[in-house]
């Protein structure tokens, strides 16, 4: 079908009504139901994080166009007052809920004044009730709202439209050149036609825009206006009334077509003088599907961008392309929020003319719609942050600009983490009726971590020859990636490990955050500010993990057989994939020990051509870098050790600067047990510099020695450091340990293995309660076998008072600091009566190993 130029000859054109688009509804509703699939381009589950090819466009899918029929089921047309459908009083029906309807055998019912009651069913066009009679399979009656001071439904009579005729001579300034003879209008008898809007009248073609503010539910307004005026221009044909040029308000007529209109009220309506509670659920009503349309533009828009940017792709235009999708996804955002806005604060109109159903799927949409439109926003950003290069990549000088858009990241990943705590919370979806609207919670911890590297790697002493701490925050870094690495492999992993697993991974979080704590950095107070941040950022990371050890502990049935650092982590695992993605390649998840402390990684599996296996731990922030390749030794996985071979002389200096440094590490290391810090962390420092000492005596060992210099008591000096060192490090946790404050049968285990600990039975089968609440208790002591002090108690908790001392109930033995011992199980129940519950953490509960070798030192 082809608009006609009579002068400069023929365009073709495709003129089609927009999809799903009902006859006669002016304004569309945008949303569907809450787990409809958007239809918007790219709106898909992608990742933003290491590893995802943000350069990667998905080709749009294939979509078939044909004719819609014009033949469309209408209602009858009637004018029956709304007398007519009141139903039989004899007929028994419950009392209204709370949304005034009485429901029936599946039929909804309704109040109106005058005592009647009537049958309502939803409008499909407007998604209000109308009345209906028996007989109808359509309804005709008269559109009903319901009124929340008399809690009555009554008819939607607000607004009375008037129009006219409008005339050749009056429009004559107006026409364009444009012929849609041979075209077909859409259903809202309006043409399109490069991207703009067109009515015909009297065979002439005009230019119009959506007059949202002069509509209403009951009539749409439209404006025709001149081409070549400013006001034509808008790009979403939307009239703004103070933009300059002239214009005619019109409506269209079922029986005259298209009218000119009043618009000294709304939409040229004249309101009654004293707007009823009708007239205002009318106006809201049409002020959301104003909305809806406004977004629905939005939505045609960001298509068009997204067109473009596929086109544009790897040229000069692309980064002007993706700064215009990003203003763009931000209006979007703005019209989702103030949709969102209005149903917070009208909730109760909106429910009374939609019901509260439609009204929670609504609000199930709107946040999905934030959810992907956040996700787009995040995507554009990216892609245009990537067009410099890789994000780690560039020069020191780009560090700034990447903290800073990750930071401006973060800011997004923490508002869609918001979005969907209130979809599961307060809306109760599950987290599986969150992935198609882009949602994965593991994206934060992933961001977090690259943020941690990017401010990490700011710490720049730049009047420092070598600047060493610059490189040790670049290394924490690292660390805190591998650990957030691993947690995103949590549902992949066997069930039984996870407890484990989470155990570690807090115990390396801690030690991070305490070097971080720690860390010397260069002057200037942006660089604490930025220590602060980092610091608070981990310290939240591990407040999820101790949300999931909680949970997890909580959820387990049995009473674990072994202590977490003693349970086996060592498999391999598919990780989750996205759909659409090719299949993963396998990893191993595995403890190793470096530094006298075992640690969890993540790596890539593989054998060499002699069969042997070997693992590649990657760089969490480059897939493509292999860190370090392990090894199985001595029944463990042992980092494989680069040798750089060195002369004789440069060793034994290396070697002497290494030594003058014992006494200060040790001191370090002492200040830092005064101050109670993580124990993992000093026996990490100190086992660190013993290692340096035994590499260079390693490398002194099989060093060229053509002068036979005695290198014998320079050996001895770095072996016993070394030991020095190692033993040191080994009595601090041991002291740290000790602490009666801390409860962690981790700890306890480690200190009745190395034979710390001594124990006695001080209570036996005691009974507790009555009834079905009896039970029997044993109380242990659990002592230091050094000095004899008792650090804490175990409590074993039995159903019978015989039964054997390992038949204890299921994770009913637990630690107790000498505190609580004292106070009982009296002082706990008027903790709980006052609102003080008791909380059991899981480093409280004593698993059946740990409790086995209690029960034999008490023996």
């Amino acid at each position: 079908m082809s608009p006609k130029f009579p002068i400069r000859g023929i365009v073709t054109v495709d003129v089609h009504p927009r999809p799903s688009e009902p006859p006669g509804v002016p304004l569309p509703h945008r949303f569907g139901p809450p787990d409809a699939t958007p239809t918007r381009v790219g709106y898909s589950p992608q990742k933003t994080m290491a590893g995802a090819d943000l350069n990667a466009i998905n080709p749009a899918p294939s979509v078939m166009i044909s004719d819609t029929p014009l033949a469309v089921s209408q209602a009858p047309a009637r004018n029956l007052s709304l007398e007519h459908y009141r139903i039989d009083e004899q007929i028994q029906l419950p009392a209204p809920d709370a949304e005034g309807l009485r429901i029936f055998k599946g039929r909804r019912y309704v109040d109106v004044p005058d005592g009647g009651v009537v049958h309502v069913v939803t409008d499909p066009q407007t998604g209000l009730y109308r009345a209906r009679l028996p007989s109808e399979r359509m309804p005709s009656g008269p559109t009903l709202l319901r009124d929340p001071k008399d809690l009555l439904w009554h008819p939607l009579k607000a607004f009375e439209p008037f129009t006219f005729a409008l005339s050749a001579t009056r429009l004559q300034a107006f026409a364009t050149e444009l012929d849609f003879s041979t075209a077909r209008a859409g259903q809202d008898h309006v043409h399109r036609y490069a991207n703009k809007l067109y009515v015909v009248i009297e065979n002439r073609a005009y230019q119009v825009l959506h007059d949202l503010d002069a509509s209403s539910p009951a009539l749409t307004v439209m404006r025709i206006v001149r081409p070549a005026d400013p006001v034509a221009a808008d790009p979403d044909n939307v009239y703004v009334a103070t933009r300059p040029g002239r214009s005619e308000p019109i409506a269209f007529d079922v029986l005259d077509g298209w009218m000119g209109t009043l618009v000294g009220g709304a939409g040229g309506m004249r309101r009654n003088a004293k707007p009823t509670e009708a007239a205002r659920a009318a106006d809201l009503i049409f002020e959301l599907q104003a909305l809806d349309l406004e977004f629905d533009q939005a939505m045609t828009k960001g298509e068009q961008l997204q067109n473009r940017w596929r086109a544009l792709k790897g040229t000069d235009g692309e980064p002007n392309v993706l700064e215009q999708l990003e203003r763009h996804h931000q209006r979007e955002l703005s019209i989702l929020e103030k949709t969102l806005s209005v149903h917070t604060e009208q909730r109760e109109r909106i429910v009374a003319a939609r019901g509260g159903t439609a009204y929670r799927d609504k609000v199930i949409m709107l946040q999905k719609g934030r959810l992907l439109t956040l996700n787009q926003l995040m995507i554009a950003n990216d892609s245009r942050q990537l067009l410099d290069g890789p994000i780690f990549g560039g020069p020191v000088s780009e560090h700034p600009k990447v903290a800073a858009h990750l930071s401006s990241k973060l800011v997004i990943l923490k508002q869609r983490q918001a979005i969907a705590d209130e979809l599961q919370n307060k809306w109760r979806l599950s987290q599986s009726e969150l992935s198609g609207a882009a949602f994965e919670p593991m994206d934060l911890h992933d961001t977090v971590a690259f943020w941690v590297y990017a401010k990490s790697r700011m710490f720049v002493d730049t009047e420092a020859e070598v600047d060493v701490n610059n490189a040790h925050a670049r290394y924490l870094g690292f660390c805190f990636g591998e650990v957030t690495f691993a947690f995103r492999a949590f549902d992949s992993i066997p069930a039984q490990a996870r407890i484990a697993l989470l155990s570690d991974l807090l115990d390396q979080t801690s030690a991070i955050r305490v070097s971080y704590e720690n860390l010397q950095l260069p002057s200037g107070a942006h660089h604490s500010r930025s220590r602060e941040e980092i610091v608070e950022a981990i310290r939240t990371f591990e407040g999820t993990l101790e949300e999931h050890l909680n949970r997890f502990h909580h959820e387990q049935e049995k009473t674990s057989t072994l202590p977490p650092h003693e349970q086996p982590i060592d498999f391999d695992f598919i990780p989750a994939q996205d759909r659409n993605q090719p299949s993963a390649t396998p990893r191993k998840m595995f403890r190793s020990k470096h530094h006298g402390v075992y640690k969890i990684r993540v790596g890539r599996p593989r054998r060499t051509d002699a069969g042997e296996e070997l693992i590649d731990v990657i760089n969490p922030h480059d897939p493509a870098e292999v860190l370090q390749t392990y090894e199985r030794r001595e029944g463990e996985w042992r980092r494989q050790i680069a040798r750089q071979e060195k002369n004789l002389a440069t060793l034994t200096t290396q070697a002497e600067q290494l030594l003058q440094k014992t006494d200060v590490h040790l001191n370090t290391a002492w200040r830092d047990e005064n101050a109670k810090r993580n124990a993992t962390s000093i026996v990490e420092f100190l086992s660190d510099r013993a290692d340096d000492l035994t590499e260079v005596s390693r490398q002194i060992e099989q060093a060229p020695n053509p002068g036979a210099v005695d290198t014998a008591t320079l050996l001895q000096r770095l072996g016993n450091d070394s030991q020095r060192l190692l033993n040191e490090s080994e009595e601090i946790r041991v002291r740290l340990y000790k602490d009666p404050a801390y409860l962690s049968i981790d700890r306890v285990a480690y200190l009745i293995s190395h034979g710390h600990l001594s124990a006695t039975r001080t209570h036996s089968r005691v009974q507790l309660g009555k009834g079905n609440k009896k039970d029997f208790l044993d109380v242990y002591t659990l002592n230091d076998r050094q000095t004899g002090t008792t650090l804490w108690h175990a409590h074993f908790h039995y159903a019978d008072k015989d039964s054997p001392a390992l038949n204890f109930t299921a994770k009913g033995g637990h630690l107790k600091t000498l505190q609580q011992s004292r106070l009982g199980t009296a002082s706990q129940r008027r903790d709980e009566q006052a609102g003080r519950a008791h909380v059991r953490i899981w480093r409280e509960d004593i698993d059946l190993s740990t409790a086995q070798q209690i029960f034999q030192l008490a023996s």
